[in-house]
């Protein structure tokens, strides 16, 4: 391995119920813990998230929720993780931006201290991106050939770009729709676009961040009416989660209505409580 170590070095690879690092939690955890002569030592965890796992994540990594029942919880091993990781520089593929700050937020949830702020973090995508450009002018130089010519419109040039990735990735869907949707995908059960709040399969709204994360909505508005409160007036939640909460706090019981075929019924309201669709942008 052409990689000159001067202490251990961790590469990392987490699986999540989210895409958000302050609010996801940990269902996989696997690390590859080389040593400076070369020693290497694997650790794999299944991790219980302490709240179902969405199925549009279920779908990105096929980790399921009978996968992980009877696995810990990421506090019954943090003091053990941060143990393994201490002294040891960090690596793997998009880790400055998900996994590293996942792991500082599942430590901090567990009230472990740990140095990864003190480890040199070696993110392969960033040296990928550093060493081949993702700008305009790459992005044409591949896909049309050659470099923009001065007196080239810059809409213009967009297209022919579009055009050339459409033509080279023959898999695409050549639909304003289907490419908008593979471009920014969306969880299926999420009620608003950040996944704030999910549909639990029995047709309930979940809470899907914080400490009331998995909890049903109407539950924590009779339970804890004051954190709704503070939600439902905080501006950097989502229209569609303040409106949500405010039901809540007004005793509308939010469900997800189906029809027979399993489909969402956009029908009125019926006696079982206010009905309301996912709302993604």
């Amino acid at each position: 391995m052409r990689l000159n170590l001067k202490r251990p070095i961790v590469f990392l690879d987490v699986q999540s119920t989210g895409l958000d690092p302050k609010t996801a939690r940990i269902v996989r955890l696997s690390t590859l813990k080389v040593d400076p002569d070369g020693t290497r030592a694997n650790r794999r965890e299944l991790i219980d998230p302490e709240s179902p796992i969405p199925p549009g994540a279920t779908a990105v990594h096929g980790i399921t929720d009978d996968d992980i029942k009877g696995r810990p919880p990421f506090r019954s091993f943090a003091g053990s993780l941060a143990g393994y990781l201490h002294g040891c520089d960090l690596a793997g593929f998009g880790i400055e931006r998900f996994a590293v700050p996942l792991l500082r937020a599942e430590f901090a949830r567990a009230g472990i201290e740990t140095t990864l702020e003190g480890a040199a973090v070696i993110d392969a995508m960033s040296l990928f991106h550093k060493q081949e450009p993702r700008d305009f002018t790459a992005a044409y130089r591949r896909f049309v050939g050659g470099i923009p010519p001065d007196d080239l419109d810059a809409a213009e040039a967009s297209l022919r770009v579009l055009e050339g990735q459409l033509d080279q990735y023959q898999d695409l869907s050549d639909d304003v729709e289907g490419l908008a949707g593979f471009i920014h995908p969306h969880d299926p059960d999420a009620i608003d676009s950040d996944s704030r709040l999910v549909w639990a399969p029995d047709g309930n709204a979940l809470i899907n961040f914080g400490r009331h994360r998995g909890e049903r909505l109407s539950r924590v508005a009779e339970e804890a009416p004051d954190y709704l409160e503070w939600i439902a007036s905080n501006d950097d939640f989502s229209d569609p989660v303040r409106s949500a909460v405010g039901s809540a706090l007004r005793g509308e019981t939010l469900i997800r209505a189906l029809d027979p075929a399993g489909s969402e019924d956009r029908g009125e309201p019926d006696e079982n409580g206010t009905l309301i669709n996912p709302t993604v942008n």
